[in-house]
């Protein structure tokens, strides 16, 4: 396979097109780690001009595969201090007219650097290297057009270019003010009018890892501007004839019904009528839903289902009512920017909600108003902050409020916010969403107390840490250290990863690439040496999926017909599972290069959560973990050999 890469140096504006051809890249995933590995970045600090963004798509963009037209960024994350993966919905749709399969920047321009690529009907691509000055910038991030943020920039770059914009099909992808000063802060894309080129309410986001943080403090980009008029020349890419045909073997149905069956929770579900990653969640995972900074682990039962009543009521049934009308798929469910009948974008009030981004400034952070929730997403999205991440932070600072660790003062706050799971309430929850407003905005900004400019320039392990050494009287009085309250899975020396709001093991395992869904994150506890073999398994059919640009929320599909769509529409012999194991250990020994492989469980409200789960589990050995931690330890060791035991089984491939 053939992939037109184009590289951009930010440093000098110069770049170059490049084709390359390489037996075992097969996708955009593939193409990033050999680029990371060529110029050997695990030797480069993830903020410096070294550590290369790249920023593509798959092979079946552009044509009938529907779900296929994801952007895929592979970097060197500032958060796990490894490689990592993220990827930006729909946004591919336009990318794919650029004629390019992927971007590659290095390099550090001086000012801020707007890139600007539109693909002619020839094949070729034009490329404009433009700058805004610093002040400029964050004149518009204050306010332009009546916005403010990410969609302040987005419009102003749009109405520079909007004619261009709407001929090209185009596409902006930005960064946010965080992304100048955090480690966590996304790559950001709105959806714009087919007809004008104004924002709509949907946007979609690479967020996890930090690859905005990467955009802007490593390259000094801002913003990505991106569409044309190019169509990719393979015509087996609209074959729907043939797509029917593997749809058919694999599934003894035409592809449009095996799409729509295996699609259905993220559409509408008539069953239970509701739908959305938001919609169903909550009424399926009840009170395993983790909440007030994961402290569900210590609750009984009963309490449990009464904090998850009291977030069904004031959380779920205004959404539902909403978005769904009480019961029926309405036009508040629209689609990422491809036509793809999933329309799983759910749109509140104006406001897109998904389940972990509202869930971080909602239930783990004690709110549970869900008005107040869609103003602190559009917050996070306009500061373009990683909301996971955003939403673990929170809850951790407020927790670490009630205990005693912090005094409100010291992250901005005049009283203590509320975390009792007995005394939550809309009041209460109210009280929170103003804290939590308050402690976003001024992680961003220059008059950030000393907390939170640590927590913005180291990451949350290395700033907990830090606390400790600057507070030693109060961990001892408390006789918990802030790394303590903190729920993430370390990596390396400083490296980790908060969680995906799941009550699992596999969210927190020992596995080389976490924060997404390369896991198996069903919420149940079993024997470390199955559940890595079954973990290793998703996380090689999730890369695979992603490799080949496509949503994950159409794997259930896309996985078993992905072998037969690469020799069928692209005229590859693969089996999408070998490579993918070779590649996940090709990841893996970066990861080790990196200083970034797993490293065991540091927080006493991890190690608490996962031994909750073995008890509630009842799993014969495990069962009375909670009293006995040594065993959460061995799980942890037995889980990472396993892991790497089935690595020794491939090589890498470069």
């Amino acid at each position: 396979m053939e992939f037109k890469v184009l590289y951009i140096d930010a440093s000098t504006r110069s770049f170059r097109f490049e084709k390359i051809s390489d037996p075992n890249i097969y996708g955009i995933i593939d193409l990033g780690l050999k680029v990371h590995i060529d110029l050997k970045s695990y030797e480069h600090d993830p903020l410096e001009p070294g550590n290369p963004l790249v920023l593509g798509i798959g092979p079946l963009a552009g044509g009938a595969v529907v779900g296929s037209h994801r952007i895929v960024a592979v970097f060197r994350s500032p958060v796990s201090m490894g490689l990592h993966v993220s990827e930006m919905g729909g946004a591919a749709y336009s990318f794919y007219r650029t004629g390019l399969d992927a971007l590659v920047i290095t390099g550090k321009s001086p000012e801020p650097l707007v890139i600007e690529l539109f693909g002619s009907q020839d094949g070729s691509t034009s490329v404009n290297l433009s700058t805004i000055s610093e002040a400029e910038l964050n004149k518009v991030y204050a306010g332009y057009g009546g916005l403010s943020g990410t969609k302040a920039l987005t419009k102003y770059l749009v109405d520079l270019s909007r004619d261009k914009v709407l001929k090209n099909k185009g596409r902006v992808a930005v960064v946010g003010p965080g992304a100048f000063k955090t480690r966590f802060a996304g790559i950001f894309s709105y959806v714009l009018d087919d007809r004008t080129a104004n924002l709509t309410e949907v946007s979609d986001s690479a967020s996890r890892g930090g690859g905005g943080s990467v955009m802007a403090q490593a390259h000094n980009v801002a913003a990505i501007v991106f569409g044309g008029t190019y169509r990719r020349p393979n015509p087996k890419l609209s074959d729907v004839t043939a797509l029917n045909a593997i749809s058919q073997q694999t599934f003894k149905k035409p592809y449009s019904q095996a799409l729509s069956e295996k699609t259905v929770k993220y559409r509408f579900d008539p069953s239970i009528k509701t739908g959305g990653t938001f919609g169903v969640n909550y009424p399926h995972y009840k009170d395993l839903v983790p909440v007030l900074n994961y402290s569900q682990a210590y609750m009984s039962k009963g309490l449990r289902l009464e904090v998850h009543n009291k977030v069904m009521e004031n959380f779920w049934a205004p959404f539902q009512q909403e978005v769904f009308d009480g019961g029926k798929l309405t036009p508040a469910s629209k689609n990422c920017g491809e036509p793809c009948p999933v329309v799983c974008k759910k749109v509140y009030k104006g406001v897109k909600l998904d389940y972990e981004p509202a869930h971080a400034v909602g239930p783990i952070s004690g709110i549970i108003t869900v008005d107040d929730t869609a103003r602190l997403v559009d917050l996070l999205d306009n500061l373009g902050l990683d909301a996971i991440e955003a939403g673990h932070m929170l809850a951790w600072l407020f927790e670490s409020v009630n205990r005693g660790l912090l005094r409100p003062d010291e992250i901005g706050l005049d009283s203590v916010p509320v975390m009792d799971p007995e005394a939550l309430s809309p009041e209460t929850s109210k009280r929170n969403a103003e804290a939590a407003r308050k402690v976003l905005e001024l992680l961003v900004s220059d008059s950030a107390p000393k907390v939170l400019r640590l927590i913005a320039s180291l990451g949350l392990r290395a700033a907990a840490k830090e606390l400790d050494r600057i507070y030693p009287d109060r961990v001892k009085d408390v006789g918990l250290r802030f790394e303590d309250l903190l729920v993430y899975a370390a990596f390396g020396d400083t490296g980790y990863f908060t969680p995906n709001y799941y009550w699992s093991p596999g969210v927190l395992a020992p596995l080389y690439v976490l924060g997404k869904y390369w896991t198996d994150y069903s919420p149940a506890f079993r024997d470390p040496d199955d559940y890595a073999t079954t973990a290793l398994r998703r996380a090689v059919f999730e890369y695979a999926v992603a490799n080949a640009g496509f949503c994950r929320f159409h794997r259930g599909w896309a996985e078993e017909m992905l072998d037969d769509m690469y020799e069928r529409l692209l005229n590859v012999k693969l089996d999408v599972y070998t490579h993918g194991l070779a590649v996940y250990k090709t990841i893996a020994e970066y990861q080790k290069k990196a200083n970034a492989a797993p490293a065991p469980w540091e927080s006493k409200r991890v190690i608490d959560a996962i031994a909750s789960l073995a008890a509630e589990s009842g799993l014969q050995g495990w069962d009375d973990a909670m009293y006995r931690k040594e065993k959460i330890i061995e799980w942890w060791n037995r889980f990472y050999r396993r892991l790497d035991q089935e690595l020794l089984k491939v090589s890498p491939l470069w």
